[in-house]
């Protein structure tokens, strides 16, 4: 791809993260007139588990509140979600924290969305805590199955309930991770469409990654590189280097980021979204 376009875009992308963080503005939510509108409201079903003592971890007014917020996320292509049934999972406080002990994790999984999940439906699992999940878990490319378009979302996790719903839904609509933890996508953008999330327009992003520049190498033993991701003003601090010696600058706001900074997602997402959208449709019907 052209690098300086690369380089541009970047630029364009931090900016309007910056604004989303600083100004309180909208900017990765502005609808863009290259992006298509899609028209499309989901009804979402909130299957919420109880505490010990039978209590909702979470009241209806939240889980809407919720949803109003993950709407704005979507704005762009109009598409938005309400909450059309809201179930209480009464029978068992237990199904709120899936640990792998009595049952294995999967196994409760699996439980929940035989009782529970509805078909040709978004099924959202309001729960407490998941083993070995870090802010939940979702179906990828759900939105083409009539009957896996599940999303379970954890109370125990540093993400917004809103921002775990936008990350699982951008999944269920078929968008991957900025990043990925078995490929070093490059800061340049060269390698672009075979690592990482396989779009452009979303830098390179190094989360979960251990390369060490070969010339950092003592300064990572003695400890004096910084190998934390995001200060508490969601600001990028982390030092380490990508294979070409070059910094990484990700989109710390980018929905599908594992940053607690969320904030919209880029034009190729949305256009993956949409495409994902108008597939399903067909597929469907």
């Amino acid at each position: 791809m052209n690098h300086s376009y690369k380089r541009v875009s970047t630029l364009i992308i931090l900016f309007a993260v910056l604004s989303c963080f600083y100004a309180n503005s909208q900017t990765l939510h502005l609808k863009n007139v290259s992006l298509p509108c899609l028209n499309k409201n989901y009804n979402i079903i909130a299957h919420v588990a109880v505490d010990s003592l039978n209590r909702p971890l979470f009241t209806r007014r939240q889980v809407e509140n919720a949803l109003q917020k993950v709407s704005e996320f979507f704005e762009p292509i109009c598409i938005s979600f309400e909450n059309c049934e809201y179930q209480v999972m009464q029978e068992d406080w237990s199904l709120g924290i899936l640990k792998n002990k009595p049952l294995l994790k999967d196994q409760r999984i699996l439980e929940l969305r035989n009782r529970y999940s509805k078909r040709r439906r978004i099924n959202i699992f309001f729960l407490d805590e998941i083993d070995l999940e870090y802010c939940g878990q979702s179906t990828f490319d759900g939105l083409q199955t009539l009957k896996d378009a599940n999303i379970f979302v954890e109370r125990q996790c540093d993400w917004s309930i809103s921002g775990q719903i936008a990350h699982h839904l951008g999944h269920i609509f078929g968008l991957r991770n900025t990043y990925d933890l078995f490929s070093i996508e490059l800061v340049d953008g060269s390698n672009c469409l075979t690592t990482g999330d396989l779009l452009c327009d979303t830098p390179a992003d190094p989360y979960g990654q251990n390369y060490i520049y070969p010339a950092d190498q003592e300064a990572y033993d003695n400890n004096e590189l910084y190998t934390g991701y995001v200060d508490e003003k969601c600001e990028f601090v982390y030092e380490l280097k990508d294979p070409n010696g070059e910094y990484y600058q990700p989109d710390v706001g980018n929905a599908m980021s594992a940053y607690p900074c969320k904030c919209g997602f880029t034009v190729e997402q949305y256009l993956l979204m949409a495409e994902n959208y108008r597939k399903s449709i067909i597929k469907h019907f």
